[in-house]
């Protein structure tokens, strides 16, 4: 009996031992948690929401932004680029024998003056033979038209009341015959245009890129010995993507201002044309753009290329961190924190160009939590103007 009681009263000794285990326990629990709180500078006091959640002020900055003008501008690197390249590719064949100092690389040349010559003599020939069978042919027309004459007198004198046949007018000769004079004479106009040819001239004023021509050197007829530029024919040529021009609201017409290496002051431009499709690989768009250089443009030279777009009259610039997205800026209203879509109209080094919109009480700056719209905002301190 005794012995029962004993182990009645280790029982619950050892009951009330862990009963006391756990209330311990939950208190260090709290404590911490309390602790946690503190340090993270929440409210242990905070309401929570019928849905359950916390509704805790969170703390942040914000930026006041102050309307003002802004201009457009975007830019890129682009090439120096011949309108067009004109190889040196003689018509006929033959021998050179004059070759103008200009004929090499970087030679430059006035318009219709000749670069190279080929022995002409050949040529002269033919044009003679031409002439000479123009002249046999003419010989024999002219026969014929005699003969055909004869003809027809005598059929009118035999047989007055009858048509002539064809035949007997000779008209099946005489249609041979001017057509072998209109061979023979554009024999002669073939044979004058060969001899012109033999005289290779540009109708423009130009430099010469490169040269494979050579005095006494044999050319063949429709093979390339070279190239040539027209030096009034120079452009620009810069890629943009397609939101910078978007954002030049009609590329055509604005003005350039272009950076070279060889000069100190930048050369004003003017920009012609826009490419007419985006380039397969860059996805880049080209804009062609004419400059006012005094100086020589060469081909393939660099050229920093700022375009001025239109101008904004009033306008608001965000720092950067203050749009998430494309175009989502968070503002304080009421006292709650709100997400704005915006116009964003250029960005720039200084900040993202908006147009105006309601920023409540100030445009946050300052990272916010996920699932912050709605909740109410503590304004730490103002930030001011637009640099945040």
């Amino acid at each position: 009996m005794v012995g029962e009681v004993n182990k009645n009263a280790r029982s619950e000794r050892g009951w009330l031992g862990w009963v006391q285990l756990a209330v311990i326990a939950a208190v260090v629990v709290v404590a911490v948690t309390i602790t946690l709180r503190l340090s993270g500078g929440e409210d242990p006091t905070a309401v929570a929401r019928g849905d359950g959640a916390r509704s805790e002020a969170v703390p942040v900055r914000v930026i006041t932004p102050q309307p003002g003008a802004h201009r457009v501008a975007v830019a890129s690197t682009g090439t120096v680029t011949a309108k067009a390249m004109v190889t040196l590719t003689p018509q006929v064949g033959g021998r050179v024998v004059e070759l103008s100092e200009a004929v090499q690389d970087g030679g430059t040349f006035e318009a219709g003056e000749v670069l190279f010559r080929i022995d002409p003599r050949d040529y002269e020939i033919a044009r003679a033979r031409a002439r000479a069978a123009i002249a046999d042919a003419r010989s024999a027309l002219s026969q014929l038209e005699a003969e055909a004459a004869i003809a027809r007198d005598e059929w009118r004198s035999l047989y007055p009341d009858r048509e002539i046949n064809p035949l007997a007018a000779r008209e099946p000769q005489l249609e041979a015959a001017r057509a072998r004079l209109m061979s023979a004479e554009a024999d002669l106009f073939q044979a004058e245009l060969n001899l012109e040819r033999t005289a290779l001239a540009a109708p423009f004023d130009g430099r010469v890129v490169d040269s494979r021509i050579e005095e006494g050197q044999l050319l063949v007829a429709g093979q390339n010995y070279g190239s040539i530029y027209n030096a009034d024919a120079i452009e620009i040529v810069a890629p943009f993507p397609p939101e910078d021009v978007a954002r030049l609201d009609g590329a055509e017409g604005r003005t350039a201002q272009l950076s070279f290496d060889d000069r100190a002051d930048p050369v004003e431009g003017v920009v012609v044309r826009e490419g007419a499709s985006l380039d397969e690989r860059s996805r880049l768009i080209n804009l062609h753009i004419e400059a006012d250089a005094d100086h020589i443009l060469r081909p393939g030279e660099f050229v920093d290329v700022a375009i001025e777009g239109p101008s904004l009259e009033t306008s608001l610039t965000l720092p950067a961190r203050a749009v998430s997205g494309l175009n989502t800026v968070a503002v304080v209203r009421d006292g709650r924190i709100a997400l704005v879509e915006v116009d964003v109209r250029d960005r720039t080094r200084e900040g993202v160009v908006v147009a105006p919109f309601d920023a409540g009480d100030g445009v946050i700056v300052t990272p916010l939590p996920e699932d912050s719209e709605g909740r109410a905002a503590e304004i730490l301190e103002p930030a001011g103007g637009t640099g945040g």
